[in-house]
């Protein structure tokens, strides 16, 4: 039986480069804090990791530092908590929308029950309209954090010209973007995009796990507008303290270095076949589509069927999607992100996400497309 894993937004295999890269790390064992040559064998290592990091993201050298976490949900929570905690903010104001992350919405409920204001901006049929956004601004508005590529609809905000917008009518706005899906999928320049706080994450794109990073401007250090959520050491420009997670930071400047390298032909890859799924979907499947889109996700409900019983039935034959986001997929409510979108509780419960990585082909796609097809046509309906 073929295996056909077509939930990359989920995770991602590793790459066999980066698993070479990481056995070599286990050589390297020294804690990169130490002043010794095995301790500064680990640090180069790191700062090689970062720096490729750094070019990924075409980041001045100066003008950003990135600090190393456990991955984009510490990320994420970093730069919320980091932010509101570090001045004593009177009655402050958060903007974010109603499809982000939940390691963003949660942190933003954390907020709200210590005072913080939050308002949540509409994203119905994958859009942000820059009216209602610059209309929550005000001069209580301390942060402004809308996610680059949403991660259950592919839906891709404009973040250059939103964040422009609210810079234009409150400079002094801090603006987080979680980019975890956007990073080495479609062109992401932090620097254009007037970003100070940009969250990414190395499983996302076929590094290891337990390895991400938030990329913070040097006016937030300056300023000191960020503080940290985790005392201790000192570690990572006195903002995540512990001791580094060296080897899978070193898988994640591999994955880093891969994904430059093939950016343009990976990008172009699944473009193609992301094209080629919405061309061939069986007529009785609906694709949900925002108005920009990511070249790897691809969201469709189905014909009276729910999710489950669909994932279970393509699993059952080798193919492995999902029903949305998988950090949230335990819990008992319907995806409040496809909700937002436009589509009902009954389509949200009958929608499941395809997310590809650029080594599948037609053929794998067919695969699906014949398995989705029986599925469709023997599956118990809903009443």
């Amino acid at each position: 039986m073929k295996t056909i894993y077509l939930d990359n937004s989920a995770t991602t295999a590793l790459s066999p480069t980066v698993r070479q890269a990481m056995l070599a790390a286990f050589d390297c064992y020294g804690n990169p804090s130490s002043l010794h040559s095995i301790g500064q064998s680990a640090e180069r290592m790191m700062e090689e990791a970062r720096s490729t990091i750094a070019e990924a993201l075409f980041l001045p050298p100066r003008d950003y530092k990135i600090i190393f976490t456990s991955g984009g949900t510490e990320a994420n929570n970093l730069a919320l908590f980091g932010t509101l905690h570090a001045k004593k903010y009177s009655n402050a104001r958060i903007v974010i929308t109603d499809s982000e992350h939940p390691c963003i919405m949660e942190p933003a409920k954390a907020l709200e029950a210590e005072g913080v204001e939050v308002i949540r901006l509409s994203t119905r049929k994958g859009c942000i309209d820059p009216g209602e956004m610059l209309d929550a601004i005000n001069h209580r508005t301390v942060l402004l954090s809308i996610m680059h590529v949403n991660n259950e609809t592919g839906a891709i905000y404009d973040i250059p010209n939103l964040f422009r917008l609210a810079k234009k009518q409150k400079p002094d706005l801090i603006c987080h973007t979680d980019a975890v899906q956007a990073f080495l999928k479609i062109p992401f320049r932090p620097e254009r995009c007037l970003c100070d706080l940009v969250s990414i994450s190395s499983h996302k794109i076929h590094g290891p796990k337990g390895a991400g990073a938030l990329v913070v401007h040097k006016d937030i250090l300056q300023k000191r507008n960020l503080v940290p959520i985790l005392l201790g050491g000192g570690q990572e420009n006195n903002l995540r303290s512990g001791t580094e997670n060296t080897i899978s930071i070193a898988g994640f400047g591999a994955a880093a270095r891969e994904g430059i390298h093939f950016l343009k032909e990976n990008h172009a890859k699944m473009d193609h076949l992301r094209e080629y799924l919405i061309t061939h979907l069986p007529n009785e499947v609906r694709p949900n589509l925002p108005p920009k889109a990511a070249c790897h996700i691809l969201n469709i409900t189905l014909p009276q069927i729910k999710s489950e019983t669909m994932l279970h039935f393509l699993s059952s034959n080798g193919i492995y999607v999902s029903s949305g986001s998988a950090c949230s997929s335990h819990g008992k409510h319907g995806s409040y992100v496809l909700s937002a979108f436009g589509l009902t509780e009954k389509e949200a419960d009958t929608s499941i996400r395809i997310s590809l990585n650029p080594t599948l082909t037609e053929d794998d796609l067919n695969y699906f497309l014949e398995k989705l097809g029986e599925g469709i046509h023997s599956l118990v309906t809903i009443r």
